[in-house]
């Protein structure tokens, strides 16, 4: 029989092609630049953010306690995401070209780890602090509304509460995750 063919010599034959480091570290670079720009843009609309609310307060004075609760459970969950940003920022700014492999993994995973907490318990917070700040705020202003006008209100409000925790929410969640999954096993195939 002359026409066994040997597999595992074949197999052991062929061409294994040699991953690009340098495209690699490209797409990291430029992984960690898009990042380092939206948490810098993220600090400043939250900080923006955070200003005009604590303007409302100053220039409006509004007289029921719940309306100044509602303010600073608001202006609280944005101000933690802050903290939280920049902390994010300091490990984007860790991840260098002159790392070996490994340490580029581990400061990927670190990454992915802080992001997932971020994207989680942090958001499920900001998200609860936020509604029910924007909720006791509302109060005092539709008090002394119809009930029509106060239903529409709310519901407005809680429309688009609901529409970001599920329907964006997820999806920038899994973008983000795909994103930084596709860099760890290129990282890993070059290990």
């Amino acid at each position: 029989m002359g026409n066994d063919i040997d597999i595992r010599e074949l197999w052991n034959k062929q061409m294994v092609p040699v991953v690009d480091q340098s495209d690699i570290f490209g797409k990291i670079e430029s992984f960690r630049k898009k990042r380092i720009r939206r948490t810098i843009i993220l600090n400043v609309v939250l900080l923006l953010t955070i200003l005009f609310i604590i303007f409302i307060w100053v220039h409006f004075k509004p007289q029921l306690m719940s309306t100044k609760i509602g303010i600073i459970l608001s202006v609280l969950p944005m101000g933690m995401v802050l903290v939280f940003n920049n902390g994010l920022t300091s490990l984007y700014r860790k991840i260098d070209e002159k790392q070996s492999n490994m340490d580029y993994l581990n400061a990927l995973l670190e990454v992915r780890s802080r992001e997932y907490i971020m994207q989680t318990k942090l958001m499920n917070l900001y998200f609860i602090l936020l509604s029910a700040g924007i909720g006791l705020y509302m109060y005092e202003y539709t008090l002394n509304r119809s009930l029509i006008f106060g239903v529409a209100a709310y519901s407005v409000v809680l429309l688009w509460i609901g529409f970001n925790w599920f329907f964006l929410r997820p999806r920038m969640i899994e973008k983000n995750k795909r994103k930084m999954e596709d860099l760890i096993k290129q990282i890993k195939r070059l290990l």
